[in-house]
């Protein structure tokens, strides 16, 4: 069981796209498995379809194999063929009004789906899907960490074109987020809603704790992380181009970014990474801290923009305490003792509807998983966390 779960560790840790080291695929392992019969027994008539694209993978826990398998099949169904443009990757099985039409693209996923893609041996659903995205397919309607994918699958694939294919366009929509960066900060900020975590303790606590599904614009761990991590990346893709200019330019952008969220969004008092307004209305003022731990405080560790130093990693405590953001369910988005942690907002039809106030989110639990994976696997100091944990 151990040696599983080292494999899940590597595995997770591969998924931000960081500076996880080229995986070559193992022929002998591959070939030892009887694909046909494991694409029958988890996939039926539709087996064809996996045999020779997923890598394929059996453990003595059937319920890894079957979470393993489960997590393909998703990516399969989310596979839409737009024609003459190719493939995308949705973030939805169904149609919802916020996509980007007629395309059903959202790019805040869009670095889990490369992720994910990345270790497809068909090249092309990703390729399409990248293709798509810099081709005006990514219209920065969320955050999103996609040029740290991009050199993440390189890290897999070696594939120095396609790598390079995009760069210059990448290096355009990094500019872009410029109109969300305040230069005297030296920070970029986001309102919580496109940083797809609407009704955070920021937008909450601006409008007064009377909503908080748009508003409460802040300085944000995430933003930033997705922001350090994608100047890395283009800075190695710069590099490997021969361009020495970009890559210090953002190399210079990437560590300029470590050090403000080291010295302004880590909270002493909190043991945390938190928000800091940078709106500013009769409820909150700009610059302020807000004033409970989130799980968005652990996407540092994420990138690994995170120190190797104890007093950081004493904030993974928090995840560990059940009056914090411990819950029965899994992670909470918000520490218990907020003011307004699950308090109902949302209602559809006379029903309440998902809100990211403190229930479980799958989207950043993924996310701080990952983080916890990098922090197991490459940090001294792993602070109270785990394998068990884990």
């Amino acid at each position: 069981m151990r040696h599983v779960l080292a494999i899940l560790l590597a595995a997770a840790v591969s998924l931000a796209g960081t500076a996880a080291p080229a995986l070559a695929q193992s022929s002998l392992a591959q070939s030892s498995l009887d694909r046909e019969q494991i694409a029958r027994k988890h996939f039926g008539n539709d087996a064809a379809w996996y045999r020779d694209r997923i890598p394929f993978f059996e453990s003595s826990d059937p319920k890894l194999d079957a979470v393993w398998y489960y997590r393909w099949g998703l990516f399969r169904a989310h596979q839409r063929d737009l024609g003459a443009e190719g493939y995308v990757t949705t973030e939805f099985l169904d149609d919802v009004s916020w996509q980007r039409q007629p395309y059903a693209s959202l790019n805040d996923a869009s670095g889990f789906h490369i992720a994910e893609g990345r270790w497809l041996n068909d090249r092309r659903f990703t390729d399409d899907y990248i293709a798509f995205m810099y081709a005006g397919g990514n219209d920065r309607h969320f955050t999103d960490h996609m040029a740290d994918s991009v050199w993440g699958r390189y890290l897999v694939d070696g594939d120095r074109d396609a790598v390079l294919r995009h760069l210059s366009v990448m290096r355009h929509v990094y500019r872009l987020w410029d109109e969300k960066y305040d230069f005297a900060k030296r920070l970029y900020f986001v309102e919580p809603l496109l940083d797809a975590t609407e009704y955070t303790v920021s937008s909450i606590d601006a409008s007064g704790g009377q909503d908080g599904f748009r508003g409460g614009d802040s300085f944000r761990p995430s933003v930033n992380s997705y922001m350090f991590a994608n100047a890395r990346a283009l800075a190695n893709m710069a590099r490997l181009a021969g361009d020495t200019a970009m890559a210090r330019e953002y190399e210079a952008r990437a560590e300029d970014i470590r050090e403000r969220v080291l010295a302004d969004l880590w909270s002493p008092s909190l043991g945390h990474f938190v928000d800091r307004y940078q709106v500013d209305n009769e409820h909150v003022k700009y610059w302020q801290p807000i004033r409970a731990r989130e799980l968005v405080g652990y996407l540092p560790w994420m990138f690994d923009l995170v120190p190797d130093e104890a007093r950081y990693a004493g904030a993974w405590a928090h995840l560990l305490d059940p009056k914090a953001l411990a819950g029965h369910a899994g992670m909470r988005t918000v520490e218990a003792s907020y003011e307004h942690y699950v308090r109902q907002y949302r209602y559809l039809d006379g029903a309440p509807e998902c809100q990211w106030n403190g229930p479980v989110w799958p989207y950043q639990t993924t996310q701080v998983l990952t983080a916890m994976a990098n922090l197991l696997d490459h940090y001294k100091g792993t602070g109270p966390v785990t394998r068990g944990d884990y």
